[in-house]
């Protein structure tokens, strides 16, 4: 019995046995993908919206049959099932590359996932009438993409740490031509670079990585770069590979910025298990932002607490002052918000560290203490100075907040669309979703109804996919500031 085989990394191909199958329109295509990938039956209404959101219901539905005529042709009648009104795919002798990527994922066979990512999701695809699909194949894409960088990451740092540079090296080169802009893989070429006794790549990748920034950007390396940066020049990075400690934090890192939340719990809590008494501040920070992205206050209570007991640098007890602020207010608790904030500011301006400072000043922008929008330009400038960019895509964010609320529409408007490229840069997907949400609300004011409903619908489908599979985390939908 044939197999049919959906293809979708890169250009999207076709294929039942040996033979590719050529639809005659695209939506043919598109529809089959979605299907595919899905992998559940899809009500007829709700294809005949998403790929004839301009057409009238009778239409579109007349069209949807016309589409599936003509792929059940291409497919020789099998496979698409149609039961009543819903429309599904005989997985029996189906095989879709990004099912099996998937799965390859969940059972950590992470050479096998990365063999079966040949190019980015329906690469070079899309659908001139259907920016709902658009919308949809952007999101796709997005948490592939993400996926397989985080494999590529988990493969390098193995290698490493198994004395193979090579491998880890080219893993690396691999994640950094997935997104050119990713700022961390550019320090891990630097370092992997540096360790391997190529002093002069190390530099190059460092001046490449300054040139596209700025190229791109316009904003230079961020501190921790230059840093590394300075320390190949001066010959006192360490040589040795990261700990097991140092790369399940890194690891944890990953899994937050893409919103996967679950796993990144488990690697903060593997590093926490294995951390220094100098590290175990961060860690614990780390563990308590992640439960307070999810909403869960109670465990993000726990890990603040704990991580206010662990510090022993006042820049660093600042920080997480001023976080722990952010989550009693999101609680609900405004007394307590406002005293851990003016905590947090004056332990940020005895240790003069700007990134306390920045983030102390965030916070009571935030909470409309007295100078609020004072606090909120201040916070700007000084995460600007910095090139912090998650601190200066916080600030922008809150600063468009306040101006929204003032009435100054086209400032606000300009300031969440620097936040939001500073987002997407870092590859945060949850913060991405609430300030494509934020921008639609001021597109909205603005009487542009268009715009606003595309940031919208983007910002659903990335809100949709944030934290555990399967489950319904109320909370994650509801960050507008931090």
């Amino acid at each position: 019995m044939s197999r049919l085989s959906v293809r979708l990394f890169g250009a999207p191909r076709i294929e039942v046995g040996r033979t590719a199958i050529e639809t005659d329109t695209r939506k043919a295509t598109a529809l089959l993908s979605y299907l595919a990938v899905s992998a559940q039956p899809q009500r007829r209404a709700t294809l005949a919206a998403l790929f004839w959101p301009d057409t009238d219901e009778q239409k579109a539905r007349g069209a949807l049959r016309r589409t599936l005529s003509v792929l059940r042709s291409a497919l020789g009648d099998r496979w698409l099932e149609s039961d009543g009104d819903t429309i599904d795919l005989d997985r029996r002798d189906l095989t879709v590359d990004v099912t099996e990527f998937r799965r390859a994922i969940r059972e950590a066979r992470l050479d096998d996932a990365v063999r079966l990512y040949r190019g980015d999701f329906l690469q070079g695809f899309s659908l001139r009438d259907s920016p709902q699909f658009d919308d949809w194949q952007a999101a796709e894409s997005d948490a592939l993409r993400a996926e397989y960088g985080d494999a590529l990451a988990r493969l390098a740092a193995s290698a490493e740490r198994d004395g193979d540079l090579g491998a880890a090296i080219d893993h690396t080169k691999r994640r950094l031509a997935v997104d050119a802009l990713y700022e961390p893989a550019h320090r891990d070429l630097m370092r992997l670079f540096a360790r391997a006794g190529d002093r002069a790549a190390a530099l190059r990748q460092y001046r490449d990585a300054a040139r596209l920034l700025d190229q791109e950007l316009g904003v230079a390396p961020v501190t921790e770069t230059r840093a590394l940066r300075d320390a190949i020049e001066a010959g006192t990075l360490r040589d040795e590979p990261p700990g097991e400690m140092t790369t399940a934090a890194a690891i944890g890192d990953i899994h937050t910025l893409h919103g996967d939340y679950r796993r990144a719990i488990e690697s903060y809590e593997t590093a926490a298990a294995k951390a220094t008494p100098g590290m175990r501040a961060s860690i614990e920070h780390k563990l308590a932002q992640v439960h307070h992205r999810r909403g869960d206050w109670t465990n993000a209570e726990r890990h603040y607490t704990a991580a206010r007991k662990a510090s022993t640098a006042l820049g660093e007890q600042a920080r997480i002052l001023a976080d722990w602020s952010l989550a009693a207010h999101r609680a609900g608790d405004g007394a307590r918000a406002k005293r851990l904030a003016t905590e947090a500011l004056g332990l940020a301006e005895r240790s003069k560290e700007k990134r306390a400072l920045a983030q102390a000043h965030n916070i009571l922008g935030i909470l409309g203490a007295p100078g609020s929008r004072a606090h909120l330009e201040t916070s700007v400038t000084l995460a600007s100075q910095l090139g912090d960019r998650e601190a200066h895509a916080a600030a922008l964010n809150n600063l468009a907040l306040a101006l929204k609320e003032a009435g100054d529409l086209d400032r606000a408007r300009t300031l969440t669309e620097e936040a939001l490229a500073e987002c997407e840069v870092l590859g945060d997907r949850h913060r991405t979703a609430a300030l494509h949400n934020n921008l639609a609300d001021i597109l909205r004011a603005q009487g542009r109804k268009d715009e606003s409903m595309r940031h919208l619908k983007r910002a659903v489908r990335l809100f949709s996919e944030i934290g555990e599979a399967g489950t319904t985390e109320p909370e994650v939908w509801k960050l507008v500031a931090w």
